[in-house]
């Protein structure tokens, strides 16, 4: 039986929840208008494990940034994917339909929304908490870890659209990427590499922007371009066991994909095409550090 045969089999054993009392809906536009409160509630704790949502068109259901303590089943209508760009603003990326699932990454890796979701049509979705994740293992062999790989796939998937080295690697490379970086959530303000200390890991940053900056020896600070969706970094340390050159902190709060030092010694370092891709971007990354320490001369 198909996932979503398994998910109405489900619903048909549970009562239905129609959304929660005072959401208004949002003015159908196209893409939707993101104006109305999210549909998710707000505390897990106050949740069903299992329950289903009647929306109107226009509701958002999850709002990009926000924490998620659920994930959602499209059973009738279908959703429009938005994503706020850098000026503000959200452009639709995508949309889902019947049978079509999203919100696990959020509820199964503890980041935060990548994305806002909005309903196009009428829709009815069925929205699961971890306690009803893992109802729908005991039940129905619906295992979490199913939902986790698919969760990585998209993040992966967000990477390879925005990132052109790692678009260029062989799809067995990419595959293994996929099942070894760790997704993580870095709030605003906090430093991933420090200039003089040894780097952890490979990192590459899937929604945020970090700063990028070099600290002369009088304490002046030359500033590199910042690092948006889709950068990757951390790799002059990992290659070539060097301290970092640069500091890293995030400017606002960062959904990345982290692969620690051991994972990439141990599975990349002899992957001739990501090894070369990333000595190429290592050297490209060193002259450019070196014409910034020139700066304070």
């Amino acid at each position: 039986m198909s996932l979503f045969a398994r998910l109405q089999a489900l619903l048909s054993a549970h009562p239905s929840a129609p959304a929660t009392a005072g959401q208004t809906p949002a003015t159908p536009a196209a893409p939707p208008a993101a104006t109305s409160a999210p549909a998710e509630a707000e505390g897990a704790s106050e949740q069903q494990p299992v329950c289903t949502r009647y929306l109107p068109a226009g509701q958002v259901v999850v709002r990009e940034g926000d924490p998620g303590h659920s994930m959602f089943v499209v059973l009738e209508g279908r959703v429009a994917v938005l994503r706020g760009g850098d000026h503000g603003g959200n452009t639709e990326v995508g949309r889902l339909g019947a049978g079509e699932f999203f919100g696990e990454l959020a509820l199964l890796t503890g980041t935060q929304r990548t994305a806002t979701i909005v309903t196009v049509e009428d829709a009815v979705l069925l929205e699961l908490t971890q306690a009803g994740v893992r109802e729908l293992g005991k039940d129905y062999g619906v295992k979490g870890e199913q939902m986790q790989v698919t969760a990585r796939e998209r993040l992966l998937a967000d990477a390879l659209r925005s990132n052109p080295l790692i678009a260029a690697l062989p799809p067995e490379v990419q595959h293994e990427l996929g099942d070894s970086f760790v997704p993580c959530t870095v709030p605003a303000g906090e430093t991933l590499l420090t200039r003089g200390q040894p780097g952890d890991a490979l990192y590459v940053l899937i929604r945020g922007q970090c700063e990028v900056f070099h600290t002369h020896s009088d304490g002046r600070q030359s500033s590199y371009p910042k690092l948006e969706e889709g950068a990757l970094f951390g790799e002059i340390s990992l290659l070539r066991s060097r301290l970092a050159t640069a500091t890293v902190r995030t400017v606002t709060p960062c959904t990345l994909l982290k692969l620690e030092r051991d994972v990439f010694k141990k599975a990349f370092l002899g992957q001739p095409d990501l090894r070369g891709a990333l000595v190429r971007l290592g050297l490209e990354r060193l002259k450019h550090t070196i014409e910034v320490m020139g700066e304070a001369k």
